[in-house]
């Protein structure tokens, strides 16, 4: 039984840290994409609509290949990697 709560114990540390995580890593989503729209949005006190339009687009499109490579790294992920967490083994049982 103490294996059993040190289990739960490391599960909902880890949780925790996962939740940090996620929330530092929508944060620098949200820095990065207003890093890019001020790269590609070239002087925004004298730029014409049209201008700050296909800035942002050209924005859009950065961000777009970066989601595409960092789509790469979940391609090492295991068909069971996250299993402990969702409970998935429990629920295919039970079913």
């Amino acid at each position: 039984m103490p294996q059993a709560l040190a289990a739960m114990s490391l599960t909902s540390s880890a949780s925790t840290i996962a939740s940090t995580m996620q929330q530092m890593s929508v944060s620098f989503g949200v820095a990065t994409a207003s890093l890019a729209a001020a790269f590609f949005i070239p002087d925004r006190f004298r730029t014409s609509p049209a201008e700050m339009m296909h800035g942002i687009h050209l924005a859009f499109l950065a961000l777009g290949g970066l989601t595409i490579l960092s789509a790469l790294v979940f391609r090492e992920l295991r068909n069971d990697d996250g299993d402990a967490v969702s409970q998935h083994h429990v629920l295919q049982h039970d079913g």
